[in-house]
């Protein structure tokens, strides 16, 4: 059984619902438990048992009584939660059963100071309590130790994977879009993308900002206040990713902090090149200068100064195509991510 509190179409849900799915495939029983939404619905419109569960503030007190309700009714021999919040529901139900928690540490970089203390007294709660944890990168599990004083025996590093996607000639001469896709907050550096933009090397580059969140109005008026709203264009919500890729050149992940880097991986897989800031675990996904470009973090004009130099390097562009499509397949496909949590499972049962 699976618990994620979140239900929208960003990151930790696409992984739980890509997990799910390969573990039915692999003859496993699986069940998902996660507040009312777009994830519940996919699951059950690809057979896969889901539950609601509601997450908020004022039905904490009772979500651990219904999820322990809902593990003894599926009769769950693992519950694997997702994130800071369901884990600490798992961690009051008291279930009883093997609890594995993964950490995607997305929510960490997401609040304000005042909630890190909180965060971290939870965080260090759940390293005492749960069977094992699984960290989305070296990044992740290095965090743990350090922040949490997770025991480095329990921790399994298991990077997060896709399905992959199409890949896709792209018209660079005529064009030069660059991507952005990511939950409109400020950890995730959207404000750089517009602003690089603004720089001298940015001036014949235009912008896809797909995604929502918080920031969206003051990124609507940065980009107005730089002059550069005529070529930034904010498409709200990308259900269709493939599409969304298939419109770009070059992808960028100008992110402040980063657990993981499920876009990267997605942009690769659809042989579109990635330009991606040197934090958490995008070096790993990118493997520069062999798959994908890093550039230091906050730095906007050397985003627009790589990417510019990219697509002006034909040769360049089609190697870093070829070679992040095959470094995803290799490494990031949703069958070795399955496969390695698998594997975890298995020694909790063993």
């Amino acid at each position: 059984m699976m618990v994620i509190a979140d239900s929208s179409r960003t990151g930790g849900p696409e992984h739980v619902l890509t997990l799910a799915g390969e573990l039915v495939s692999a003859g496993w029983q699986a069940a998902v438990v996660c507040p009312d939404g777009e994830l519940g619905d996919r699951c059950r419109a690809v057979g896969i048992d889901s539950w609601a569960l509601t997450f908020s503030r004022g039905a904490l007190l009772a979500a651990p009584g219904r999820l322990r309700h809902l593990a003894r009714r599926y009769q769950a021999d693992i519950i694997h939660s997702h994130g800071l919040r369901a884990g600490g529901v798992v961690r009051r139900a008291r279930v009883g059963r093997p609890w594995v928690q993964t950490h995607h540490l997305d929510g960490w970089f997401t609040v304000g100071r005042a909630r890190v203390a909180v965060h971290r007294h939870e965080l260090k709660a759940q390293a005492t309590r749960a069977s094992l944890h699984i960290a989305v990168s070296q990044s992740v599990a290095d965090f743990l130790k350090g922040e949490a004083d997770v025991d480095q025996r329990l921790i399994r590093v298991v990077p997060n994977g896709i399905e992959p996607l199409e890949r896709n000639r792209h018209d660079r001469a005529t064009t030069r879009v660059v991507g952005v896709l990511a939950r409109l907050v400020a950890s995730k550096g959207i404000d750089l993308a517009i602003m690089a933009l603004a720089t001298s090397q940015g001036r014949g580059l235009s912008l896809l900002v797909g995604g929502t969140g918080p920031e969206v109005t003051k990124l609507v008026d940065l980009a107005e206040r730089l002059g550069v709203a005529d070529r930034t264009s904010f498409l709200g919500p990308v259900t269709d990713r493939q599409e969304f890729f298939d419109r770009c050149d070059v992808v960028w992940v100008p992110s402040r902090a980063e657990p993981f880097g499920l876009v990267a991986c997605e942009a690769m897989s659809a042989g579109v090149p990635v330009v991606a800031s040197r934090v958490g675990g995008l070096p790993d996904i990118l493997d520069a200068p062999n798959a994908g470009v890093l550039v230091a973090p906050a730095n906007p004009a050397a985003l627009a100064s790589v990417t510019v130099a990219l697509l002006d390097d034909e040769v360049r562009y089609c190697r870093l195509s070829a070679a992040g499509a095959e470094r995803v397949t290799q490494r990031f496909s949703a069958a070795r991510m399955a496969g390695l949590t698998r594997g975890v499972y298995r020694e909790l049962l063993d």
